[in-house]
């Protein structure tokens, strides 16, 4: 069999206190006061969703802004990815996944940012951006927000003053048409 066909196992996560979490000062990856707050808000939103990387003494490879955010958080356990791994290949692992992530595509970014701005979250995504120095399109955060009205046929009849208005909507209404009073 070759190293390419050979299976690598993955041990299920497991739940883990915090505390016996370890750590070395060696990891090169920082987050800034807004990066970890919004890593905290999704925390809050998602719960504990990404487990945390460690060799089999419960040393982080990856995962330890997380765990700082979930310490902040109050939480005590959370899940982690134990691995057999070597020193070298924690901080290997530790590499990749900090460095290997992918360029983002800015006309994709965009749909999915309108996606997520019609769902009306545009300043959850706004803060998102500002946490990673990054600014919503300018085009898209001007656009105004269209939300699907169900059709409907109106008829404004404008009045001369507030009791000309209550006059003709108590007729309209004796009438049984449905109304509603709109003042410009």
């Amino acid at each position: 069999m070759s190293e390419v066909e050979k299976e690598i196992p993955i041990p299920m996560s497991e739940r883990v206190k915090i505390s016996d979490l370890k750590f070395d000062q060696d990891n090169p990856n920082r987050m800034s006061r807004a990066q970890l707050d919004r890593l905290k808000a999704s925390i809050k939103k998602w719960g504990d969703i990404v487990p945390v990387v460690t060799n089999s003494e419960l040393l982080v490879a990856d995962g330890q802004q997380r765990v700082t955010a979930m310490r902040e958080l109050g939480m005590t356990e959370c899940s982690v990815i134990r691995l057999p791994v070597k020193d070298v290949d924690r901080r290997l692992l530790r590499q990749v996944l900090n460095k290997l992530r992918g360029k983002h595509n800015k006309e994709l970014d965009s749909a999915e940012y309108l996606c997520i701005i019609e769902q009306g979250e545009k300043e959850d995504l706004k803060a998102l951006l500002a946490s990673v120095g990054e600014e919503l399109p300018e085009d898209l955060d001007d656009r105004e927000i269209s939300f699907a009205v169900p059709e409907t046929y109106e008829i404004i009849i404008e009045c001369k003053d507030e009791a000309d208005q209550k006059r003709i909507f108590e007729k309209l209404k004796l009438e049984g048409y449905k109304l509603r009073i709109l003042t410009l």
